[in-house]
């Protein structure tokens, strides 16, 4: 039996899940990971990190589930169909991050039509007819999945696992959160810099990135994509929060 490194698992808190994935509401992933206890309602998702004296901290493979959820949420899908499925999921498959699967994400070749059912017994049980919508009609779950989903992660062929992610892959793919590199913050791919820190060095030195690129040994054009990058970030933030 192998060990997981924890150190190799990522670490994000759930305000910095919240910006990665643009969600911005940090609120409603505490909700996702906590449930309702007042209601008797349990966690959406079973984390890998349990909460250490109030703080709460979310793996490399808690945020692509997180982002999944997300996703469907915006869709209009109701989590309670969500949470349905995942546990029906977690069953099946004998995995605590199902929505973090190659399998449920592209929903292709043997897993679709289990894929497919579990999803539409849980749209009927939650009496979801948005998500039974999705499902039911051709290819819409697929396409809408593979155009805001797959572009920019990439799946380990033997677990099947998300194991790294482009945030942004169109305008910044230079760009990768990888749980194996400086603890799954967003680095740069050439040298494995993050982000927040070449942004850091580019203030300092005036917002000069051919200072920092020789500090760095990277292109400039490198710096500017992070500091682009990180801006995108702020920016998403801000929206949200006005």
């Amino acid at each position: 039996m192998t060990t997981v490194n924890p150190l190799a698992q990522g670490f994000y808190t759930v305000p910095e899940a919240a910006r990665l994935i643009r969600v911005g509401s940090s609120r409603r992933i505490y909700s996702w990971l906590r449930g309702y206890p007042k209601r008797n309602v349990g966690p959406l998702l079973e984390r890998d990190f349990q909460p250490i004296e109030g703080s709460e901290e979310l793996s490399f493979l808690d945020l692509m589930e997180v982002r999944f959820v997300e996703h469907f949420r915006e869709q209009g899908v109701k989590v309670s169909s969500l949470r349905i499925a995942a546990d029906a999921l977690r069953r099946e498959w004998k995995t605590s991050h199902p929505f973090a699967q190659h399998r449920v994400v592209l929903v292709a070749d043997k897993a679709d039509v289990f894929v497919k059912e579990v999803m539409k017994e849980s749209a009927d049980q939650a009496g979801d007819p948005r998500l039974r919508s999705l499902i039911t009609r051709n290819y819409a779950m697929y396409e809408t999945i593979k155009q805001s989903l797959l572009p920019g992660v990439e799946f380990d062929p033997e677990t099947e696992l998300a194991r790294a992610w482009r945030p942004i892959p169109g305008k910044f793919p230079q760009v990768v959160v990888d749980p194996y590199r400086a603890f799954g913050q967003p680095v740069m791919e050439v040298n494995g810099v993050p982000t927040s820190t070449l942004k850091d060095a580019w203030i300092a030195e005036g917002k000069d990135a051919d200072a920092v690129a020789y500090w760095f040994n990277i292109s400039a054009r490198d710096v500017v994509e992070a500091v682009s990058f990180e801006g995108a970030l702020d920016n998403q933030e801000r929206q949200e929060a006005a």
